[in-house]
């Protein structure tokens, strides 16, 4: 079962979201639980007392938000910063485009433009429970004449120096002998890019990027360089998440 909650001021779009999410668990034999939220603080509450989702469908301007609320943006950076939130997936449901680039920080899952239709929310659902089956590969490496593995997405980055390669996770270091080159068309790591001959980033690692530089999630924050012949290649992988 995933928990999914739906943040939104209008009350016939919660409705909708609802309805489409009910429709949706029945057609595809999906267990969902939900729960509605009409301000950004509500949902907030719900964190603070220890209650998470998997999923938060969230709209970003309130019509009744001044500046002592949060629209959808803040509680995205509040979720991700403050609280070090990085597991629940934010999809944004919205008109307004132009606050796409102004949360790339906060690593949106989604966007849904409105008016939503039923196929959208079957669209995104369906690759959600993907993604959610791929976080379960493994990358297997050799290193002194054993064989080891490590789950994907427990993997920060790759980085080459020289014959040896360096996997950098949250926590720890494990290095063997191989080229970075080689690791491009591993199908499970489909998830990370190549920014610099030297490094192959997890790109749910990222918490934002600059044309010279990405900045990981992780209490030292490492930023790592992006080679200028590759600028334009990163640049088009992330803005198109």
């Amino acid at each position: 079962m995933i928990r999914v909650a739906i943040c939104d001021d209008d009350k016939r779009m919660q409705e909708s979201l609802s309805k489409y999410l009910l429709d949706y668990s029945i057609q595809c034999d999906r267990e969902i639980d939900h729960s509605e939220f009409d301000t950004c603080e509500k949902l907030m509450d719900e964190y603070l007392k220890g209650n998470s989702f998997d999923v938060i469908l969230l709209d970003i301007e309130f019509k009744n938000n001044d500046e002592k609320q949060m629209n959808g943006i803040e509680l995205g950076k509040r979720l991700r910063g403050l609280y070090a939130n990085d597991n629940t997936a934010i999809v944004y449901v919205t008109s307004y485009g132009e606050y796409a680039i102004d949360s790339i920080k906060i690593r949106p899952y989604d966007y849904i433009k409105k008016p939503i239709t039923y196929e959208r929310i079957v669209e995104f659902f369906e690759t959600y429970y993907l993604d959610q089956a791929k976080r379960k590969k493994v990358f297997e490496y050799t290193a002194h004449k054993v064989k080891n593995s490590i789950i994907v997405s427990n993997i920060c980055y790759f980085e080459s120096q020289g014959r040896t390669i360096v996997i950098h996770t949250i926590t720890n270091q494990y290095t063997f002998y191989g080229k970075l080159s080689n690791l491009l068309d591993n199908e499970s790591l489909s998830d990370f890019i190549s920014i610099h001959k030297s490094y192959l980033v997890n790109k749910n690692y990222i918490e934002r990027f600059t044309s010279h530089s990405v900045v990981l999630i992780g209490i030292d924050r490492v930023e790592l360089p992006i080679s200028p012949n590759k600028k334009m290649e990163v640049s088009e992988q992330l803005l198109k998440e």
